[in-house]
């Protein structure tokens, strides 16, 4: 009796044993980022000075689409614990249809129990390549999370253009309103055709028509600010506060290096490499047996119910299949190769041409902030005056004005284009730069 209980315990304790070795060599995948919650619209979300980082700390908990993959890169998370575990032991039960007679007593049923325990380190290889897909999953989500921000500062920027080009025409009719009243007083002291004001009232009429235009676009520009937050559109989202007229002063030493080194869709690739070289070496760990122990207990009538303790492999003899999964294994490694070149190089291209596209959005601010709009404005005031003492016509004047409204107009563009443009490098180089000013703020 002392011995089938030693038995007992040397079995149990070989399955024990086996688990805390594999336990052991757990990695541990580092989930430092902030977790995703679900986080209910507050109440001053949409106030009169609600400013971009609000909206992307908001979207980054609400968005339906980053929300999916957050939970896509939790489900992966719970495969780790899965990959690394022991088969389940097996449990059979057998009944004697016809009883066996024996010296001690007819044998009546028979139980056994069995765990097969995987070569050394196949469990650890699993739960490496458990973890390495969690990894890449969760650059996925990274990957994701970076262009929704880059969309919602592309759209925020268009959002404050589209204000400013709206009060900027408006300003011009207040502009244009003023040169009639001149007119209007020429005309009827003879000094100045009929037909000149004719012309100021359609020009009028042309800018009004603009306006009503630009004011059509507000409501799927607000709706599409809506979705990337991850609501319902509903009513039209107030103005943010006018942005200021500012140079970035971007630091562009280094950042070919930041891609390389950040861009989550090349750490992806990265992963999956490493991953690779994981299944290489468990297609390697296959051509060796598993090992399966079990314990089987006759129960006999009438006397001492003999036990047996059993050994057995399996024999992985089909060489062709197992061969077949190793060349697998190298030629997805080939494969990870040929994509992490080719998305290194698609990336050194957008990044030159976005960063071109940036620096000739800054060039122009500065040209239409430093020069072109102070001196169309020191124009349009020295032409007013010079129309009202008829030393300049009519067509000097207007061409004046619309000069200084091009220019204007034409500065807001370049400022939303040079910020838009800056959230695709941030994009491309997986980190937010410190450099741009993200706070809106009055002029």
């Amino acid at each position: 009796m002392c011995k089938k209980f030693l038995l007992q315990i040397i079995f149990v304790s070989l399955i024990v044993c086996q688990s805390t070795v594999f336990s052991q060599n757990k990695i541990e995948f580092s989930t430092s980022q902030k977790e995703i919650s679900n986080v209910k619209q507050p109440a001053v979300l949409f106030n009169s000075s609600y400013n971009l980082p609000t909206l992307i700390t908001f979207a980054e908990s609400n968005n339906p689409e980053l929300k999916s993959a957050h939970h896509k890169w939790q489900a992966a998370k719970e495969r780790v614990s899965q990959a690394k575990s022991l088969p389940d032991p097996h449990i059979a039960y057998g009944y004697f249809m016809e009883e066996i007679q024996t010296r001690t007593g007819p044998q009546e049923h028979r139980f056994a129990v069995s765990q097969t325990i995987p070569w050394f380190e196949k469990l650890s290889l699993k739960e490496k390549i458990a973890l390495k897909e969690t990894e890449a999953v969760y650059q996925e989500y990274q990957q994701l999370r970076l262009r929704l921000i880059e969309n919602i500062k592309s759209t925020f920027h268009e959002y404050g253009y589209l204000f400013h080009a709206i009060e900027i025409n408006k300003q011009h009719i207040e502009l244009l309103k003023a040169m009639e009243q001149v007119a209007s007083i020429r005309v009827k002291s003879g000094t100045l055709p009929q037909t000149n004001l004719l012309q100021i009232q359609i020009e009028q009429s042309k800018i009004e028509e603009r306006i009503k235009e630009l004011e059509t676009l507000r409501v799927p520009l607000s709706s599409k600010l809506y979705v990337l937050l991850g609501m319902e559109p509903s009513n039209v989202l107030p103005w943010p506060e006018p942005f200021q007229n500012e140079i970035i002063d971007l630091d562009e030493t280094n950042l070919n290096t930041l891609i390389f080194e950040n861009n989550p869709s090349l750490k992806r690739i990265e992963i999956l490499t490493e991953m690779e070289n994981y299944n290489k070496e468990l297609a390697n760990k296959n051509f060796y047996p598993d090992f399966t122990i079990s314990l089987e207990r006759i129960n006999v009538d009438g006397g001492d119910d003999p036990m047996i303790a059993m050994f057995s492999i399996n024999l992985p003899i089909w060489w062709e299949k197992l061969n077949a999964a190793k060349r697998e294994t190298v030629e997805l490694k080939e494969s990870r190769a040929s994509s992490y070149r080719n998305q290194k190089y698609q990336l050194s291209a957008e990044f030159d041409l976005a960063l071109y596209h940036f620096q000739d959005a800054q060039r122009k601010l500065r040209l239409y902030m430093n020069t072109l709009i102070p001196k169309a404005q020191q124009a349009i005031n020295i032409a007013l005056k010079d129309f009202e003492t008829d030393k300049i016509s009519f067509a000097d004047l207007l061409e004046v004005e619309r000069s200084l409204l091009e220019f204007q107009l034409m500065g807001k563009r370049q400022l939303a284009n040079s910020n838009i443009r800056f959230a695709e490098i941030e994009r491309l180089i997986g980190i937010e730069l410190p450099c741009v000013n993200q706070q809106n703020k009055k002029e």
